[in-house]
């Protein structure tokens, strides 16, 4: 239990700045134009919620299947970016297999997708016996350390 505390700690502290929850965003009702923007993008969303902290950006929380989606749409109905939570086992093989190979004593935790435009980020949470790490990789593998947190 106090693992999976941690790593949802760890993920909204990653998301926190990407989202700009600190200025007060709330829920709102979707136009018309947002919800059939959505609609055409994402058939089976499920448990739509709408979120928006200056009405020029909205943010669409929902679930396709099992997996938690969030998409970022502009006022006209243009989706901007998507971010899902993803398996391990949905990584690219360069990223996991880079992963591993520079990380051998961490565990991956939890891994989140971003899309936006055509650039596919990923950022996967590592757990080591005293701490925590978010990598961000680009689909070839390329690694960089967004985030380094150490454990109480």
């Amino acid at each position: 239990m106090k693992k999976m505390f941690l790593t949802l700690c760890v993920a909204a502290a990653l998301f926190c700045g990407h989202t700009a929850w600190a200025a007060h965003v709330t829920e709102t009702e979707a136009t018309a134009r947002l919800k059939t923007a959505l609609s055409q993008s994402f058939a089976n969303a499920t448990h739509v919620r709408w979120f928006t902290d200056d009405q020029k950006v909205f943010t669409a929380k929902f679930l396709v299947g099992e997996t938690q989606v969030s998409a970022y749409f502009d006022a006209d109905g243009t989706l901007l970016s998507t971010r899902r939570y993803i398996t391990e086992e949905q990584l690219p093989l360069a990223v996991v297999t880079k992963v591993k190979k520079r990380y051998p004593s961490h565990e991956i935790r939890s891994t989140v997708e971003l899309d936006a435009g055509n650039t596919t980020t990923y950022y996967i949470t590592l757990e080591a016996e005293n701490s925590w790490m978010v990598l961000k990789s680009d689909s070839n593998g390329q690694l960089s350390v967004y985030q380094r947190l150490k454990k109480a």
